[in-house]
């Protein structure tokens, strides 16, 4: 049994659940914090995870950054892509985020002392699922956000299983607590926001992927990007606007 119904839970209950964890920690620091967020210290401080690097094996089609052991209150991240973690900034955070939001609003934790069910299996430490099982369907979906590749590798594991918006809760858990709503606010007011340059600078402030950026800044209905399109939006009513002007 999930802590929350992901299939039904809305972005803002998901900010509302990363705003309580930020303010925790600047009364735990006695601090106000801005971007970019101290994900890293939320994790560690707040929720009582740990980190560490392993060698996680991947099957074929399969692209783990990284993973969760709810039993020993520990994020690994995959040894095997640290050229890909310094290639792409802000994706080691983003992924930290995942994870996570997997133990914030997804696993239920009174079951961590239980036996593993079947299709589980434990590999140096590393809960393993079976290929078609939803916790590796989430991770497919989290690669699939910064590699166009992996889409239609999800579409495939994902037919006839849960929907697209449970498994992309805990993305929206990662982005929220990385771009927490006010801060983003404060931040674009300074900014273009249909400018890709200025854009590209806030992804830079933020520690997080232009990608990553740009789906949260959607999200809040700062910006508006047409499907199929580059161009750039101040937000949908704008968008709706302009096509009033030539219909």
């Amino acid at each position: 049994m999930r802590r929350f119904d992901l299939k039904n839970m809305r972005t803002s209950v998901i900010d509302e659940i990363t705003a309580m964890r930020i303010r925790q920690y600047e009364l735990l620091v006695g601090t106000t914090v801005g971007l970019p967020i101290p994900v890293e210290n939320i994790v560690e401080q707040i929720l009582e995870l740990d980190f560490d690097w392993i060698d996680i094996e991947e099957r074929e089609g399969e692209q783990i950054l990284a993973g969760l052991v709810p039993e020993q209150r520990r994020i690994v991240l995959n040894s095997r892509h640290i050229d890909l973690f310094e290639a792409k900034p802000g994706l080691e955070r983003s992924t930290i985020g995942h994870e996570a939001g997997h133990w914030d609003i997804d696993i239920d934790r009174t079951s961590l002392h239980h036996p593993l069910l079947p299709g589980f299996e434990m590999q140096d430490n590393v809960v393993r699922r079976q290929a078609a099982d939803r916790k590796v369907l989430v991770e497919v979906l989290n690669r699939a956000v910064y590699d166009d590749r992996y889409y239609e590798l999800y579409r495939e594991l994902t037919a006839g299983q849960d929907s697209p918006e449970v498994k992309s809760a805990v993305d929206r858990y990662q982005s929220s607590l990385l771009m927490p709503a006010w801060l983003m606010r404060t931040a674009v007011s300074a900014i273009d926001v249909t400018n890709w340059s200025q854009l590209y600078d806030l992804a830079e402030v933020a520690q997080v992927t232009i990608s990553n950026l740009v789906v949260r800044l959607h999200r809040l209905n700062i910006i508006y990007i047409p499907e199929g399109t580059k161009d750039i939006y101040p937000g949908r009513d704008a968008f709706v606007g302009q096509l009033h002007l030539f219909t």
